[in-house]
């Protein structure tokens, strides 16, 4: 940067040293000078050209690329700050709007810092010179031609709170439209298959009527603003050929000096139409930078353990003590005074209708939130002590995520490490074994955005089998086999269980077939734990667990008589 700016101040040096150059040769002129004279004028403003062809290629080098450098920093602090935020965050957050402000409001400030402030420079440099040249030639005609200037600093303090508060407005626009094309990409296929592309075009049309009408109303401001300021200069300019005119020829000033007054004087006229330019790039820079600082000072709830607390070397029991929950923002409690014990290897089966706090228990495990009373130790010690904790837990998830990239590098997410051996071995863990052999390029198949060329079970399964190749210390299963049928699930939960004995799992489930081999089941209802005990001895109890087995039974005899 510093580099750029000395050259655009040797530019801005040679550029004002044309007019005296040229007030010189014109004083000359009436003594018939020699041809070598002439020559040496000649051959000076030759050498500012080439000065002028060097500096502008220095500042545009080092001042716009130092504008790049600006713009590749916040964008990986950026990044790197998006990736520590909880899910707490990102609740209240639309994806469309994140994505507006890590690209159309980065653009805005690197705009500022490689353009604005290259103008800025410029500007401020060239005005003082040319004012102090001008002074130079002749001060009382300086003072007279700079009168109507005042007028320009009103301007520029009435308009820029307008002008700032309008351009924040079209960077939230901006937003809105990134964000509603987003969702309509992200959902293609609803909307085709509900026929709404005629609908989701009017509202586009609509939203991007209005971010033109709000640009329009920027511009109608700044139709106002800059022509203003060209027809003080104008009048300034005006004074100028009549006063300077006048001089001349009452012999108080030399016609040389009176064309570099007057090209001094056009000289300002770029920088102060430049100032109305670098106005407009520091409000919509100042306001694109102000929605992304709001990003920076966001900062996660859910505070990670210092690095010398230890990680999960080895589980031991998980124990839950009283705990309860309530989702931020809300007053009802999600978990209530939850008191289990799940021994390590154990496995634990949760069950329950739906909204009564099974994913809510799942998800206080893997620490995406902190419980509002209670406590959750893993191994004796507190969770909150526990540095990396989610290193030692694979987790499948209801509606598992893909990665766009092929099914191997979906798989190896968590252990890039993994060998060949170990990943044929978990594709058959997983089921995945003759779904690979049947896409064309086995693991190396490409599996397209969020996995949209598999099917639903195919996805749990991918998902599983990137939980399963981590090795992990605890395993929770949410749901993860709602796409697959009775007996792909059995024969899974046989793989893993012949092949995790160390590991603790958690079993969330509605079908019983997935946790009546678990150590410990639990049934829940409104986030309270209401029956709890194995699969036998909660069927001889008679209760909830034993009416939706029963039901689950009945239904799966029809299915098989059908």
């Amino acid at each position: 940067m510093a580099i750029g700016i000395a050259a655009l101040i040797i530019t801005d040096s040679m550029t004002l040293v044309v007019p005296w150059l040229i007030k010189e040769f014109i004083d000359v002129l009436p003594g018939k000078p020699s041809s070598e004279l002439l020559l040496k004028y000649v051959f000076l403003l030759l050498g500012v050209s080439l000065f002028l062809v060097a500096g502008r290629y220095g500042w545009r080098v080092y001042m716009f690329g130092a504008s790049r450098k600006i713009e590749f920093d916040i964008l990986n602090r950026l990044f790197e700050h998006l990736l520590i935020l909880d899910r707490t965050w990102y609740l209240k957050q639309k994806t469309g709007d994140i994505m507006s402000r890590a690209t159309n409001d980065l653009r805005a400030v690197r705009e500022f810092f490689g353009l604005g402030v290259l103008i800025l420079i410029d500007a401020v440099f060239v005005i003082f010179a040319a004012v102090g040249m001008m002074s130079w030639i002749n001060f009382d005609l300086m003072l007279k031609v700079f009168l109507p200037l005042p007028i320009i600093s009103f301007l520029f303090f009435y308009f820029v709170k307008e002008i700032g508060k309008r351009h924040k407005a079209v960077q939230e626009h901006l937003a809105l439209i990134t964000g509603l094309v987003q969702q309509n990409l992200a959902g293609i296929r609803v909307l085709h298959s509900f026929v709404q592309e005629e609908n989701e075009k009017t509202k586009f049309a609509q939203l991007n009527n209005e971010y033109i009408n709000k640009n329009l109303a920027v511009t109608r401001i700044f139709g106002i603003f800059t022509p203003t300021m060209v027809f003080i200069l104008g009048v300034a300019a005006m004074l100028s050929l009549w006063m300077g005119g006048k001089a001349v020829i009452a012999g108080s000033m030399t016609l040389g000096s009176f064309v570099a007054f007057n090209g001094y004087l056009m000289l300002l006229s770029w920088p102060m139409m430049g100032i109305g330019y670098v106005f407009n790039l520091t409000q919509k820079g100042m306001a694109a930078m102000g929605r992304i600082q709001e990003i920076f000072v966001s900062q996660s709830e859910i505070k990670p353990a210092p690095e010398g607390t230890g990680t999960l070397v080895e589980v031991g029991d998980i124990e839950f003590q009283g705990l309860k929950f309530s989702y931020p923002g809300e007053d009802t409690l999600s978990l209530k005074g939850i008191d289990i014990k799940i021994f390590q290897g154990q496995t634990l089966g949760v069950v329950g209708v739906i909204g009564s706090g099974k994913t809510t228990l799942a998800q206080m495990l893997l620490r995406f939130y902190d419980p509002t009373a209670g406590a959750l130790l893993i191994g004796g010690r507190p969770i909150k002590e526990i540095h990396r904790l989610r290193d030692s837990i694979g987790y499948v998830s209801q509606e598992p995520f893909l990665f766009s990239m092929s099914i191997r590098d979906n798989i190896v997410l968590g252990r890039v490490s993994a060998t060949d051996r170990e990943l044929e071995e978990i594709v058959r863990i997983a089921g995945l074994k003759k779904d690979v052999e049947r896409f064309p390029h086995r693991l190396d198949t490409l599996i397209g955005e969020r996995g949209v060329s598999l099917s639903g079970g195919q996805k749990q399964r991918v998902a599983l089998a990137r939980a399963l190749i981590k090795k992990p210390e605890i395993l929770i299963l949410d749901d993860a086999f709602s796409h697959l049928d009775s007996e792909t699930e059995e024969e899974i939960l046989e793989n893993i269980q012949g092949q995790l004995r160390q590991t603790t799992t958690l079993i969330i489930s509605h079908r019983l077939s997935a946790v009546r081999g678990a150590d410990q089941i639990i049934v829940m209802d409104a986030g309270q734990i209401i029956e709890q005990g194995n699969h036998a001895s909660l069927v001889r109890a008679g209760g909830v667990y034993a009416n939706l087995f029963q039901n689950q039974l009945l239904a799966r005899e029809m299915e098989i008589l059908l």
